[in-house]
């Protein structure tokens, strides 16, 4: 029996929910740079960059189990930057540890899921769902405390807090 294969993909911003040609993969903490945000600047845009991510899944079950695959990658060609200073870059880099971050909740999420072939793909679409909500929410919540970088007191703080869940969460970086 063939396997039924899905791709969901968690689009953070602005762009069309399919893989791109060029991206770069949080695996290992990629550490971003102005190089990276290659795409032409919006200028009526308020905000000073604009950085690309997505939470990538695909899976596929057989009558006994459900196999699934994640990354999490930035979007060089849809990221882009009007000023280029270390404080934005590191906010921006937040956005993108903030999508790693999520993609260890979400393996989480997968990995503890009992699964039911019979409602197999109204549970992963609902746990993909529950996750993209919560990770929309938490970067919306990033811009707003940090004031978009502007607030140095709070953007270290989230730095700091970003880097303590990503260490407790450990257990769940070697996603499939």
């Amino acid at each position: 029996m063939a396997l039924p294969y899905f791709l969901l993909i968690l689009q953070l911003f602005f762009g069309v929910l399919t893989p791109e040609k060029e991206s770069i993969n949080w695996r290992s903490r990629r550490m971003l740079t102005w190089a990276d945000f290659k795409a032409k600047p919006v200028e009526t845009a308020p905000n000073a960059a604009m950085t690309s991510t997505s939470i990538l899944i695909d899976f596929g079950y057989d009558n006994a189990a459900m196999h699934y695959h994640l990354s999490c990658v930035f979007y060089p060609e849809k990221s882009w930057s009007k000023v280029s200073s270390a404080r934005i870059l590191g906010h921006e880099q937040g956005h993108f540890d903030i999508s790693q971050l999520f993609t260890r909740k979400m393996h989480k999420a997968l990995s503890s899921y009992t699964f039911s072939r019979a409602t197999a793909d109204r549970d992963i679409k609902a746990i993909y769902q529950k996750v993209a909500t919560e990770q929309s929410n938490y970067q919306a919540l990033y811009d707003q405390q940090t004031n978009y970088s502007r607030d140095a007191t709070e953007q270290a703080a989230w730095e700091a807090k970003i880097k303590q869940e990503l260490i407790d969460l450990v257990a769940f970086a070697d996603y499939p």
